[in-house]
């Protein structure tokens, strides 16, 4: 029989939320074909389908005592009711996982392993719901199989309020993003010279309460939305401070730098504002740069358009000095930790004495943040930092309160 011929004959979406409403199971295992869109990019979509068929057929052949349901798109599920021991349930998917990694489908001539990522749920009230969540916590804890048993607690087990929890922020990030409610403060950066800002973001929840960062950054990057925030802090700053001659700084992470799509957006922007003369980037430091090429390209365009650069976070992660020549960053914003630890221990007072050091060598201006006290200001002077930024100066302010500053 040719591939073309078989179809996928197993049960579909409508009626696996059918069995699911009516407790046909208290076992389920959600399928999700890691890398399947690369497969559609690369062989097409037709080899795509048919590699779907075979996925099909291998399921059923091995799960031959649940049943099996394809759910649309590279997604498929098996259940299984109480007659099935847990044991041999679990043990059975992961026969199934490990088989899919290390034995290809062999097709048109090509081999192509099809890694299955695995999201379980066993004796839960919901289990749909735990089951879902499971498989969204194997890219979390990078582990192809995450198995969530009511009973076995060692194994995984969801907590309840962690799960709304994650379901609440997700919802209100969506709500915020579709409803334009995030918001730019801004924090001065400053000597006795000259004083600019750096531009931090905050979001609305559905009361209209102000939210911190810490609250919502992680969990964008995990529902993949961090991008559309970012773009939203770039037309938001830059329409504030058009037309100001007042220098300021975005934060941008590693993500966003190699994401194509938000660099397109930031150069259409400084165009389009004419602004990159008063901008400075701050690159995350501390995500670490395993892509030191590509980051390398983003800072040389951003340089021939008139921008600046600093590394954010220095001294934590990958710091090194090798690569700050190499990235030709304009500045090193020194890790707030470790200026809190100033006054503590002559660790913290050793590692920034070489940071400044270093940098003033090739010709690098330094930034100490979390700045907090005055005892920290004065070190920090007497260690020759070039610019300041902390509560000993000013906490972040919406820009409609800086409006009467400026």
């Amino acid at each position: 029989m040719q591939i073309e011929d078989i179809k996928i004959n197993l049960a579909n979406r409508k009626e696996f939320l059918e069995d699911n409403k009516n407790k046909m199971f208290n076992k389920v295992a959600i399928f999700d074909v890691n890398g399947f869109g690369n497969i559609n990019h690369y062989y097409g979509y037709d080899f795509g389908e048919k590699v779907l068929k075979i996925i099909s057929l291998r399921l059923e052949n091995r799960f031959l005592n649940s049943k099996i349901y394809y759910l649309g798109a590279d997604n498929f599920a098996a259940t299984s009711s109480a007659e099935i021991s847990k044991d041999r349930f679990i043990q059975t998917i992961k026969s199934i996982v490990w088989y899919f990694g290390y034995s290809p489908i062999e097709l048109e001539g090509y081999k192509v392993y099809i890694p299955l990522r695995a999201g379980v749920a066993i004796n839960y009230p919901e289990l749909l719901f735990s089951a879902e969540f499971a498989l969204k916590q194997t890219k979390i804890v990078k582990h192809n199989l995450v198995i969530y048993d009511s009973e076995q607690h060692h194994i995984c087990h969801p907590n309840s309020l962690s799960i709304e929890q994650d379901l609440y922020w997700e919802a209100q990030i969506i709500e915020a993003i579709r409803k334009d409610k995030f918001e730019i403060f801004v924090q001065s950066i400053s000597n006795q010279f000259e004083k600019k800002y750096e531009v931090l973001v905050r979001m609305k929840n559905s009361k209209g309460e102000i939210i911190s960062p810490y609250f919502f950054i992680n969990r964008a990057k995990k529902i993949n939305l961090y991008s559309e925030i970012t773009k939203k802090v770039i037309q938001k700053s830059f329409e504030y401070f058009e037309n100001k001659n007042i220098e300021f700084s975005i934060n941008l992470s590693i993500s966003d730098i190699l994401e194509k799509d938000v660099v397109d957006f930031l150069i259409q922007k400084i165009y389009e504002f004419d602004i990159a003369h008063f901008l400075t980037i701050e690159i995350t430091e501390s995500e670490g740069i395993d892509n030191l090429e590509e980051l390398i390209s983003f800072i040389k365009i951003m340089k021939n358009l008139g921008t600046k650069i600093a590394i954010d976070d220095f001294g934590t992660g990958y710091s090194n000095f090798s690569y700050l020549v190499r990235l030709q960053a304009d500045f090193i914003k020194l890790d707030g930790s470790i200026i809190q630890d100033l006054n503590r221990t002559k660790t913290a007072k050793a590692v920034v004495e070489a940071i400044v050091f270093f940098a003033k060598k090739v010709g690098i201006k330094t930034v100490a943040e979390f700045v907090s006290t005055k005892e920290i200001y004065e070190t920090c002077k007497e260690l020759e930092i070039d610019y300041f930024q902390g509560f000993w100066f000013d906490e972040p302010k919406n820009v409609k309160e800086l409006k009467k500053e400026i």
